[in-house]
This record gives structure tokens, sequence and C-alpha cells, in this order.
């Protein structure tokens, strides 16, 4: 699946077919590596990780939010190592992390996210979870669940994808595609996962519930438990939108990262996967022009949302393209909305833009920060 043309095409329990399991099941094989040493965040003080820090600038959040990100993903690496050697999770360890995590998005529900999108290679799979449990801290605040839920929620995207520790690693480190049976095999993180945290004596029933259920689909489709809107709690329905949005705009080693903007239009656009009350507000936590959204500009002029200024997230630049009055192409130049403001966020189709996904990345390539 290119980033330039996103579906939902697969088999009909699942929306993809078993070559395509890793752009939403979380870790990809060739990311599954050893876990290297690492200074575990429980040892840090709450200065250090900036709980108790005063809003600030977007730019200084984001600062910020890279420290707290690196101490995460060292914490998170160090819990699926000892998984792996066969010991228990010790939730105590990763309730600093959490806090930190959980007030870097209540000063700034957009940093955190903002840094976490560009992983190295070797670092997806622990960055992943660090992704997940940012964005559905954010999520429930836009949600306003109860704030006393925080750090079972923060907890939860931090271990919804630990059941990958205990999946063969030769078939986690398979290179070409899965068939079926592998597809099955490695499904089965969801179950591990939620008997891991029962054995280890996880007692929150949303970080349980999520790592079982993360997988699940309002429709009933989704895995391990095939059960719909009515049943999902909202959580799930939370991390099932998390999860999908930070893998398909993750960096990976097998396929480039979609833009923010492409996950969204695609996301937006299914049937059957998400609440759509639940992406609705994802979608606003988001901030209003995330990279990659199709824009009319002031000028009429039709163009991609090619950056995020720090400063002035309600004014980035555009690479315009075409006049929407005329229809006429334009050759594509940077544009700032701040002398052509944005008008509004349009959809590709209102336009007949038949072939906007390959002009969108061609466009965010051209104008990629050096």
């Amino acid at each position: 699946m290119e980033p330039s043309q996103p579906t939902g095409r697969g088999t009909a329990q699942d929306g993809l077919n078993a070559g395509e399991w890793r752009d939403f099941a979380g870790a990809a094989p060739q990311d599954v590596v050893a876990a290297p040493a690492v200074v575990p965040a429980r040892r840090l003080s709450a200065t250090r990780l900036y709980t108790n820090a005063r809003p600030g600038s977007l730019a200084q959040e984001r600062d910020r939010a890279r420290e707290i990100v690196g101490l995460a993903r060292d914490t998170v690496t160090e819990t699926f190592s000892e998984i792996r050697f066969g010991r228990k999770i010790q939730a105590a360890n990763l309730a600093p992390v959490v806090s930190a995590i959980a007030a870097s998005v209540a000063r700034s529900p957009t940093a955190l996210p903002s840094v976490t999108r560009f992983k190295l290679h070797d670092e997806y799979t622990y960055l992943h979870s660090v992704a997940v449990c940012g964005l559905m801290l954010a999520l429930g605040n836009e949600l306003r669940l109860p704030p006393e839920l925080t750090q079972e929620i923060g907890l939860a995207g931090l271990l919804h994808d630990i059941g990958k520790a205990r999946i063969d690693a030769d078939l986690l480190n398979k290179p070409g595609p899965l068939d079926l049976t592998e597809y099955a095999q490695v499904q089965a993180h969801t179950l591990r996962g939620y008997e891991l945290l029962r054995d280890s004596g996880i007692e929150s029933e949303i970080a349980l519930d999520v790592c079982l259920h993360h997988h699940e689909k309002v429709d009933g489709t989704g895995y391990p438990s095939g059960i719909s809107q009515e049943t999902l709690s909202i959580h799930a329905r939370m991390a099932a939108v998390c999860d999908v949005f930070d893998a398909v705009t993750s960096n990976r080693a097998y396929k480039r990262s979609w833009s923010p903007g492409a996950a969204l239009d695609w996301m937006m656009g299914t049937t059957g996967h998400f609440d759509p009350r639940v992406l609705r507000a994802f979608r606003t936590l988001l901030g209003v022009f995330p990279v990659g959204s199709l824009v009319l500009l002031e000028s009429q002029r039709l163009g991609v949302v090619i950056d995020e200024p720090a400063e002035s997230p309600t004014t980035p630049d555009v690479a315009v393209f075409l006049h929407a009055d005329t229809r006429r192409e334009l050759e594509p130049v940077r544009v700032s909305t701040r002398s052509d403001p944005i008008v509004g966020l349009e959809m590709a189709g209102k336009w007949g833009l038949a072939d906007f996904e390959p002009r969108r990345a061609a466009l965010l390539d051209a104008f990629a920060p050096e």
C-alpha cells in the first residue's frame, strides 16, 4: 500500500490482507529489534520530566516533548526487554512517564505527537507505544473524559502493543508478506498482551480492555472478538483511532509515511472502522490545518499545507497548484497564508481532483524541508 493511495482494501474481516497487516498492527516485522541499553525513566526527577512545568510556546513545548519522548522510549524499551526475558510488567515504573506525557499534552496537545511522528527504523516499536499514549491522553482531554482516568488511559496507550514482546521473533522479523496462518499468529498479540497484563497484576480495566480490543472495528469486523460499537468501550474506540493514525503517519523501512492530512482524509472517508464522533474529536485536537491538508486560499487558489509553524499554527505555508475559479493549473509555489489567508479546508472530490493523492505526495516532496 503506497502513501499516495490510501485504501482499506483486504479481507472482509480485517480490511487488510496479510501482507498489509503491519500498517495497522503497530510494529512491523523488521522493526522488532534487540532492546538497547537504557536509562530507566523511573529514576528521573519530576523536574527533568517537566511534570510541573508551566505552559509556554509551542516551540518550547516541542523541545520539552523531545526529552520526554526520549525518556519514555527508554522506559518502554526496557519494559519490552523485561517481558522477553520472562519478567513481569512493573506498572509503577511507567507511572512517571505517563504523568510526564499527560502534563505535556495538557500544555499542548500537538507538540508531543509532532515529535513522535519521525521515528528511526529501530525505534518504531517503542516510540509507537509512546505516541499512542500521547494521542490517547490528548484525545481523552478533547472528549472531556474524567481527569481521574488520565493515568489509566496513558498506561493503556503505553502497553497496548506489549503482546508483540511474546510473538515469535522469526515471524516478527520475516522480511516478506505474511501468509494467512502467520497473520493469525501476529493478530494474537492482542490476546498475548492481555494475558501479560493480567499475569503481571495490572488491575486497570482500561489498560486490559485497550490491549485486548484496540484492533476491533465499530462494524464488528475487527479482532480478536468481533464486537461492534454498541459493545466497545470509548477507550477501545479511542485506541483504534490513535493506533492507526500513528502507524500510517510514521516513516517506515518498507514504505513512506502518509502526511497527517492524507491520513485524516482516508480515515474520515472509511466506513465501519472508526467511531465517527471519536474521529471528529481527534481531527479537532490535531489542529486546524495538518500538513498535507487541501485548503482554499482567499485568492481562490487551491493548495496543500506543507509545514507546521511552531509559533503560528493557523498560518502555515501552502504549496498552491490550481486556481479554483478557472481550474487553471498553476506552477507550484510556496505561499504564506499570512498574506493570503486560508478560507477553509477542502475535499479533493469536491473539485474533481481524481489524481490528488499522487499530486499531494509530489508537492510535499518538492517542498520538504532541506
